[in-house]
């Protein structure tokens, strides 16, 4: 690896610990530089130009692949299980599960940074292409559709409000297990046992009965 790849390397390192520590919006791109050893104070505009190419990059580095493996999996699920909302949820959780599990960075925070972006929905300029967001897209529409098939009466804002819920829970909780490890602390349960409950927790959410249904306060 030459200099020049090690140094955006490690800018990428500190952009994905500062933004899931701090959101996107509140990190200048002088902290970040300086956060991965940069003395110019110009060192992330020399190797990414704006902030939108540093976050596309980040995204492209640490997003898309798991939206490749989602699409590996949807393309490997049987059709009588396309219908299946536990195998479709699975195909959401699993390949961020995967990531965090498998990731030998020191004091990565990938986990974070991911749960940072989807909390803020944060935009990438110029928009994503299938080519990086199809997985997740494909994924999340063919959750929808199930659940519009499955709850007809279920009103559009309802069923985005399930999806929304379920990728915060899961983004959410693979966040702290992730910071838990990152502290030395120990997971609530073993991890395969966490990520099976979180799948169960997920579709959960989904299935969850619409308010119209929920008791009276008081």
């Amino acid at each position: 690896m030459d200099v020049k790849t090690r140094t955006r390397a490690r800018i990428l390192d500190a952009a994905e610990r500062l933004f899931a520590e701090r959101g996107v919006a509140d990190v200048s791109l002088r902290e970040i530089g300086a956060a991965a050893g940069q003395r110019n104070n110009s060192a992330v505009q020399y190797h990414f130009g704006t902030r939108d190419t540093l976050v596309r990059a980040l995204y492209e580095d640490r997003l898309a692949p798991l939206n490749a493996r989602r699409l590996e999996l949807l393309a490997e699920l049987p059709d009588a299980r396309r219908d299946d909302l536990g195998a479709l949820v699975d195909i959401y959780v699993r390949p961020l599960a995967e990531a965090m599990r498998d990731n030998r960075r020191e004091d990565s925070h990938y986990a974070r940074f991911v749960h940072r972006f989807t909390l803020e929905d944060a935009p990438v300029s110029p928009p994503l292409g299938e080519d990086f967001a199809g997985g997740i897209r494909q994924v999340t529409a063919r959750i929808g559709d199930v659940l519009a098939a499955d709850e007809p009466d279920l009103p559009p804002g309802n069923r985005a409000a399930r999806l929304r819920l379920m990728q915060l829970l899961v983004t959410a909780t693979l966040a702290d297990a992730e910071r838990r490890l990152s502290d030395g602390s120990e997971l609530p349960l073993p991890f395969d046992e966490l990520t099976a409950d979180l799948r169960a927790a997920a579709v959960g959410v989904l299935r969850a009965a619409a308010s119209s249904e929920l008791p009276p306060r008081g």
